[in-house]
């Protein structure tokens, strides 16, 4: 596209050309010169803009959105993390305590996570801890808590001392980016779904509620399918996996036996080493970099690809503070493999200078 400049600059010469004068910055001519040429550039700038994001190899944000419903695949949204609260005393009471829903507690630190119980509980007589259905008031992966993270009490509970949860808090996810939700969208257009096409069988699982990712495997003869299928950084329900059997048997082609599983896991284990910037703090960096990188891992599809590029740029994008990350030997790219999901192995980061 031109800038502005070249636009006005091939307009003035043409304007000497055609009528033998050069117009003056100051005069009626090159005044409507200038104008003109800023309306041009306007207009390049917008069906460049157009051009863009008329195709989902370079559309982003809404209009990625749109390529996107018309393959029936939707944007990952943000989830809410997800636990179990202790409510605790030093010494036990005579009478029931009772704990209310919503009772918010929250994180220590400069960053406090709040988080509130999603049920009602009571501290039974004689008793002096109680744990709690819990989950981050504000959805993303900055919910997601080591365990013990936990410890301050928001709302006041008479007769409760302390609070704290004894087991990680996870679940928490932030929105899918434009990077990760396009490959989503090419591999679907890749994939034809012609009638007993590989993409066929997907595009049915992938309707069925539970079911985030899928990969159907024909066999050689094409007699016998197999599709994968794999839920939101967790396996599909049960009940899900027989309801999607019972469509697929009404719709596969007549002499095709197609079966649903649950794809398997291959855990992904990350060894990342950090060089920081002057003046970055890595302290603040390994505790938060885990739990970004584990969520991102848990949003992988069947059969996906992971390469240690994409979570060195993962890093680097998260952190700003981080100006060079590098891989202890033993950490190797996962090329995909029919029906397996790579999931979060064990995630450490180590500082180098």
């Amino acid at each position: 596209m031109e800038s502005y400049k070249e636009i006005l600059e091939r307009m003035r010469a043409k304007y000497i050309e055609e009528s033998g004068n050069k117009p003056e910055d100051v005069s009626d001519i090159g005044i409507r010169l200038r104008v003109m040429a800023g309306e041009v550039y306007r207009l390049q700038a917008r069906m460049d803009w157009l051009w863009k994001q008329a195709f989902p190899e370079t559309a982003d944000g809404a209009q990625l959105d749109l390529h996107g419903a018309q393959r029936g695949l939707v944007r990952g949204g943000r989830e809410k993390a997800e636990g179990v609260l202790e409510f605790s005393r030093y010494v036990p009471i005579s009478f029931d305590l009772m704990i209310p829903k919503g009772t918010v507690c929250a994180s220590s630190g400069e960053e406090a996570v709040e988080y509130e119980t999603t049920e009602e509980a009571v501290l039974a007589a004689g008793s002096v801890t109680v744990s709690v259905p819990a989950r981050a008031v504000t959805a993303g992966s900055a919910g997601n808590a080591a365990a013990g993270y936990i410890n301050t009490l928001v709302s006041e509970v008479t007769g409760i001392n302390y609070v704290t949860n004894t087991k990680a808090f996870s679940g928490g996810t932030d929105p899918e980016g434009d990077e990760d939700y396009r490959a989503r969208i090419l591999a679907g257009i890749g994939r034809l779904e012609g009638f007993g096409s590989a993409g066929y069988y997907e595009g049915i699982a992938l309707e069925q509620a539970g079911v985030r990712s899928a990969q159907a495997g024909i066999s050689a003869d094409s007699s016998g399918v197999t599709v994968y299928v794999w839920g939101d950084g967790a396996a599909v329900p049960e009940e899900a996996i027989g309801e999607l059997q019972e469509r697929l048997d009404s719709s596969r082609p007549l002499g095709v036996a197609v079966t649903v599983q649950q794809a398997a896991t291959k855990k992904v284990v990350v060894g990342a080493q950090l060089q920081m910037r002057e003046g970055a703090d890595f302290a603040a960096a390994s505790a938060a970099l885990p739990n970004v990188i584990k969520a991102w891992l848990n949003q992988r599809s069947v059969g996906e690809s992971v390469y240690m590029a994409k979570i060195q740029r993962l890093i680097m994008d998260t952190d700003p503070g981080v100006a060079r990350v590098g891989f202890i030997s033993s950490c190797k790219d996962h090329e995909g493999a029919l029906g397996v999901v790579p999931i979060a192995g064990i995630v450490s980061l180590k500082e180098v200078v």
